[in-house]
């Protein structure tokens, strides 16, 4: 299929990628449910979400073109008329201290068209991501990261990595919006209490690199826009536990205006809530 897909034109793959939404949609039961229930208990207004089915449909389409455009990596080119880049200079400021700079994201959008897209423009970036269970279909994932320009390494193997990417003023990519097993805190998101990734905070502090948050917007026309923030401001009272507490809560904030402002394209199938603060 991989191989197949990397053929196509890409409003074919779009539309491919939009049928496998909707097929998704139907089978996935328990995700399907999953995503509908997480929407009604935390986009409260209604102008937020007129028609609760027809988002949750949405979200599954965006997955759908994402896992297109993933296989169409195999030949790049295409990202160069179907990304717009703002904020680049932010990115060049960060990388100009010397220190590396962390991307900071979440599984929004397009997620995995951020390294491609910014290897096209000459960037060294690598990921870190959490191991496939299926070793066949890990080993596609991480080769076709690897074809698009950027790297990938297993989360639970990360932490040296990670800081070998940063030493060499590369950029060091995180997805911090899902209830994992890794070290983590409980801030607020969407008025309820989720236990968040706090690596990115960690990192930050041990490394001195800035944090940018980065987001790949999905247009009407399935083009996108790839939106680099400023870096974040972090606290440092001295007070570390405080710190990291204020600090990832932050960067989540962050991630939680954009999927208010553009809800059809997170993971909202994703248990996020999973974790229960005792």
């Amino acid at each position: 299929m991989a191989y197949f897909s990397c053929h196509l034109p890409l409003e074919t793959a779009w539309w491919i990628g939009d049928w496998l939404g909707k097929f998704a949609f139907q089978a996935a039961s328990t995700s399907r449910d999953r995503a509908r229930r997480q929407i009604q208990q935390r986009l409260t207004s209604v102008s937020e979400v007129p028609n609760v089915e027809q988002l949750v449909l949405k979200c599954f389409q965006n997955l759908g073109k994402n896992l297109m455009e993933f296989l169409l990596f195999q030949r790049a080119d295409w990202i160069d008329a179907a990304v717009s880049i703002q904020g680049r200079s932010h990115i060049d400021q960060a990388l100009s201290q010397g220190h590396g700079a962390i991307i900071l994201t979440g599984h929004f959008g397009n997620w995995e068209l951020i390294g491609a897209t910014l290897a096209r423009h000459g960037y060294q970036m690598s990921a870190i991501a959490r191991q496939i269970r299926s070793e066949p279909l890990n080993t596609l994932v991480v080769e076709t990261r690897q074809q698009a320009g950027y790297l990938s390494f297993d989360r639970d193997k990360s932490v040296r990595q990670a800081f070998r990417c940063l030493r060499r003023n590369e950029l060091l990519a995180i997805l911090a919006d899902v209830d994992t097993e890794t070290m983590g805190v409980f801030v607020d998101f969407f008025n309820r209490p989720a236990y968040t990734p706090a690596g990115p905070i960690v990192i930050s502090q041990k490394t001195g690199a800035p944090l940018l948050p980065v987001f790949m917007v999905r247009q009407p026309d399935n083009t996108h826009l790839m939106i680099i923030e400023p870096a974040l401001k972090l606290q440092a009272t001295g007070q570390r536990q405080q710190d990291l507490i204020e600090n990832t809560q932050r960067f989540t904030h962050i991630i939680e205006t954009y999927i208010r402002r553009y809800p059809e394209q997170w993971i909202w199938m994703h248990d996020r809530w999973k974790t229960v603060q005792s």
